[in-house]
């Protein structure tokens, strides 16, 4: 036997979004996500420039040098650092621009 009370019991239910608050919530979602993106661009800019100061540092030093072969293995050593710094750098900012489907 059940009671009649629990034949009409109701359950409270989150209202209904207007389509004003969808709006500001599609406006929010995409602010954070132009933000996001922004501060990945310059985050890459950031270490791009490290990688071509360090490859740099590393040339001048081969430069400067008397001894030819520390100079040599200074001065590829530069070129090897900041071309690879770089690379891996615009290849991780590439994975996460994936990862937030910036990219298909």
């Amino acid at each position: 036997m059940t009671h009649r009370d629990d034949q009409h019991r109701t359950t409270w239910r989150e209202p209904i979004p207007t389509n004003e608050e969808r709006a500001a919530r599609a406006i929010e979602s995409e602010r954070r996500a132009e933000r996001d993106r922004l501060w990945d661009l310059l985050r890459t800019a950031g270490w791009c420039a490290f990688w071509c100061c360090a490859g740099l540092f590393g040339i001048a030093l081969g430069l400067h040098s008397t001894d030819l072969g520390t100079g040599t293995i200074w001065f590829y050593g530069g070129l090897a650092i900041g071309n690879a710094g770089m690379l891996l750098t615009i290849h991780a900012a590439y994975v996460r621009a994936r990862e937030r489907g910036d990219i298909e």
